[in-house]
């Protein structure tokens, strides 16, 4: 009798516990049932996005959209929105179609630009505003070409203009020198006037900032015994753009900056191709 007890005891749990293991899996089927089912909105990049990219770029291309995707294959750190990264740059590129998480961002000062200057060739920056910078328009990987503005100074002009009557007194009294009347055909007022032309050609893009210029300015104010200097900061800030150059056209660039002024034209992806242009001056600008 007692046997009897314990066996029905042992076959009650045994048939308790086939219930709920037979539960338990139609629970798991359900469950995955729904997560291959059910979708979740997500952040999907809808084009390859370079490395170094601002996320307020990606915003202003909508490069990035939410999409429905199946719960089941959500990547970790996938994120809906990219308002809580406003100031972060992309840490590497992101392909199209690629679920948008958030070890995908890093801050600017926590990288080196360093390892993307392309080999043999340098980085440099210039000061842009929002007119030399087309309108603020121009994005990290993009190419611009560089238009460069010379005025030569009144000293220049003047030795300029002296050295054609030193010319002609040396060619009156050598008759028959034809080589010595070549200086004269030069081309004289792209030396002697202003001149617009295009410096650099499909130049890289690799960052785009803001440098932060703090200005001391001392200020005498009169006081008990005598005058006295205070200093007030004024703070500037300066928008700037970072090129990818070779040796050449990095001194090129450096000597636009300080005798010239610089302007940026942006390039179409596909480029464009180099032409051997003659600047415009006033003496050719309405041809």
């Amino acid at each position: 009798m007692r046997l009897r007890i314990i066996l029905l005891i042992i076959a009650i749990i045994l048939g308790a516990v086939a219930v709920v293991a037979v539960i338990a899996y139609i629970n798991n089927i359900r469950t995955t049932a729904e997560e291959e089912v059910e979708k979740v909105e997500v952040l999907v990049a809808v084009q390859n996005i370079p490395r170094q990219t601002t996320v307020e770029s990606i915003i202003a291309n909508e490069a990035v959209m939410l999409e429905a995707v199946p719960r089941k294959y959500l990547a970790n750190g996938v994120l809906v929105s990219l308002e809580d990264y406003l100031g972060y740059v992309v840490a590497a590129p992101i392909n199209e179609g690629e679920q948008i998480t958030s070890t995908r961002f890093i801050k600017p000062k926590d990288i080196g630009i360093a390892f993307i200057i392309p080999e043999d060739m340098l980085a440099i920056s210039i000061p842009v505003n929002e007119v030399i910078g087309v309108s603020n328009l121009i994005n990290v990987g993009d190419a611009v070409n560089v238009i460069a503005t010379f005025k030569p100074s009144e000293e220049q002009i003047e030795v300029i203009e002296e050295v054609p009557q030193e010319l002609e007194e040396i060619l009156e009294v050598e008759e028959g020198a034809e080589e010595a009347a070549v200086p004269v055909e030069e081309e004289k007022p792209q030396i002697i006037s202003e001149i617009t032309k295009t410096l650099l050609w499909n130049v890289e893009v690799l960052y785009i900032g803001t440098r932060i210029l703090i200005e001391e300015e001392a200020d005498e104010a009169g006081g008990i015994f005598g005058t006295a200097q205070r200093r007030e900061e004024q703070t500037l800030e300066i928008r700037t753009v970072t090129l990818a150059v070779t040796p050449e056209q990095s001194e090129k660039l450096v000597f636009t900056e300080e005798m010239g002024s610089v302007w940026l034209a942006l390039v179409s992806t596909e480029g464009i191709e180099k032409e051997d242009t003659t600047g415009q001056t006033y003496d050719n600008i309405f041809e």
